[in-house]
């Protein structure tokens, strides 16, 4: 029985490749929804200098944004053979990407792995690349990659891109107007006699530039609508605090990457909308310092955006888990982290809340009826009794002290 050493094998891969003479193995590594940027990455990865073999390790649900166009045209153009890897076990290769195992010159997957939906190529697009009745028959499904797979693009079923890599070695393929024969692996014994097969190439690995890798964390829809609700509780947070601007750092980091998801992926704004209008339900209720209907309004419509939050939930969906995990997430960030700052903002350990009925102070700002007062130096959220508003600097009796709210109103005999 042949044993297959992936080409991780740092101590023996370079010393074969240069032995043989043979250029270098090109993995072009992008996950996540592809966009323009990851496309043009691909573009790149296929035009690199010294490579005999261009591989696209895949593991995208779909293509978000962009015109593959230019990708299929480099492919078929490419004078350096270029194949495609769909893996590893739970590797999904959906849309646009999975047409992708169509325009390459071999197609391979791990077990496991999941090809389908393949319309449309582009999210949200009327554009739509169909080569193939495969492809045509998997428009609205799905298959699952197994050993036994008659997928009509899918030669090679390898578990590892490293086996897959080995695989290869002596096919003939087409590259440009040229037919190629691979050189991507040899035969070798171990000190007991047992017959090994090793890459006999080195293999690079190729994966986009930082920034472009930052800008694609908001690619994936479950981190978007993260992104969104965070950089905003953030804000929230920032606004009580009045702290050094860490909060609104990374308010504005978490903004600028829901920003991106939204630029680049299939949007329901409706859904957008709800989430947002949700949290400030959320905040709404904080500022009152009550958990009413608002809250649950506000938890419903949070829960229904992030589920609704994509166009094309057959192939790029919010998982419903992580919706409920991020909701969960703020619900016990109002409820303890925002509590907690602004009591440590608006109180003070020297004024006992108990003692603070009867006591007479300012308005810092209006009351209509909420705001912040002033009670021997101390600035406390208040609000006001009656319905009329309370001017900035008007006086004010504490009534009653609910939580960390003092209900207050204008002194006087009817107080």
């Amino acid at each position: 029985m042949f044993l297959l050493v992936v080409a991780a094998a740092l101590g023996i891969v370079p010393a074969l490749a240069e032995e043989s003479g043979a250029g270098s193995v090109v993995v072009a590594d992008v996950r996540g929804p592809l966009d323009q940027r990851g496309l043009d990455f691909l573009v790149d990865a296929i035009g690199t200098d010294d490579a005999q073999l261009v591989v696209i390790k895949l593991d995208n649900a779909g293509i978000a944004s962009g015109n593959p166009e230019e990708l299929r045209q480099a492919i078929a153009s490419s004078v350096v053979p270029v194949v495609a890897w769909v893996g590893p076990d739970g590797a999904v290769a959906y849309g646009g990407a999975a047409q992708l195992l169509e325009w390459v010159a071999i197609a391979g997957a791990a077990p496991g792995a999941r090809i389908g939906f393949t319309s449309p190529t582009v999210a949200g697009d009327k554009l739509t690349i169909l080569a193939g009745d495969w492809a045509w028959d998997l428009q609205d499904e799905e298959v699952v990659v197994d050993e036994d797979t008659t997928l009509e693009p899918i030669e090679i079923v390898q578990p590892t891109i490293g086996q897959f890599i080995a695989a290869l070695d002596g096919l003939d393929v087409v590259a440009g107007s040229s037919t190629v024969t691979l050189e991507t692996a040899t035969e070798a014994r171990l000190d007991d006699g047992t017959p090994v097969t090793i890459s006999s190439v080195e293999v690079r690995f190729l994966k986009p530039t930082l920034l472009t890798r930052f800008l694609r964390l908001g690619t994936r829809p479950d981190a978007t609508y993260f992104f969104l609700l965070a950089g905003l509780s953030a804000a929230a947070f920032e606004f009580y605090a009045a702290g050094a601007g860490v909060a609104a750092g990374a308010a504005v980091l978490a903004l600028i990457l829901a920003g991106y998801g939204f630029a680049t992926l299939p949007m329901n704004w409706l859904a957008v909308a709800a989430a947002v209008l949700g949290l400030g339900l959320y905040t709404w209720d904080f500022q009152r310092h009550e958990l009413g209907i608002r809250s649950l309004a506000g938890t419903v419509l949070m829960l229904w955006g992030g589920l609704a939050l994509i166009q094309e939930p057959a192939q790029m969906s919010t998982k419903w888990w992580a919706v409920v995990l991020t909701v969960v997430g703020i619900m016990l960030f109002y409820l303890f982290a925002m509590t907690t700052i602004a009591r440590s903002r608006f109180g003070t350990p020297t004024i006992g809340r108990e003692h603070l009925v009867g006591r007479v102070g300012v308005a810092e700002t209006v009351l209509q009826p909420d705001g912040v007062v002033l009670i021997d130096g101390a600035r406390w959220r208040a609000r006001a009794h009656r319905a009329a508003e309370v001017e900035p600097g008007s006086p004010i009796e504490v009534l009653a002290v609910e939580g960390i709210t003092l209900q207050v109103a204008p002194p006087g005999p009817s107080s």
